[in-house]
């Protein structure tokens, strides 16, 4: 990705109060995530990943809270399946907003290589 399209990407969401003008993207690919519903059931729904240098950042559309995961807050990273398809990373985290654990799911390709680059952003 370019970097005149990674500040256009960093302007929308900013705008959206998503990310600090300060921070950076550093990638940004297609991925799914598990929308909760009852209990650890959920289904999977298609969007956008942002890897930020101090944040995971999904936008979810209108119907769910958008995901923002400082990289700090992460206590465990594990891989996992979208159903039968293993191409999934299930992200433990501290939510900021509630003080509980979270756990929240996404379906990403090359998942090994961003297990290995969460892990060292979140010094696991």
């Amino acid at each position: 990705m370019n970097d005149k399209k990674k500040e256009k990407l960093k302007s929308n969401l900013v705008e959206l109060g998503l990310m600090e003008q300060e921070d950076t993207i550093i990638e940004c690919l297609q991925a799914n995530y598990r929308r909760k519903l009852l209990g650890n059931t959920g289904e999977w729904k298609q969007g956008w990943i942002y890897f930020t240098e101090k944040k995971i950042v999904y936008p979810t559309g209108l119907l769910d809270e958008n995901i923002v995961i400082p990289y700090e807050s992460i206590r465990r990273i594990e891989k996992c399946s979208q159903g039968f398809i293993p191409m999934g990373i299930a992200v433990t985290y501290d939510d900021p907003k509630t003080g509980s654990e979270t756990e929240d799911r996404f379906s990403i390709s090359k998942r090994d290589k961003w297990i290995a680059f969460l892990s060292e952003k979140a010094g696991l």
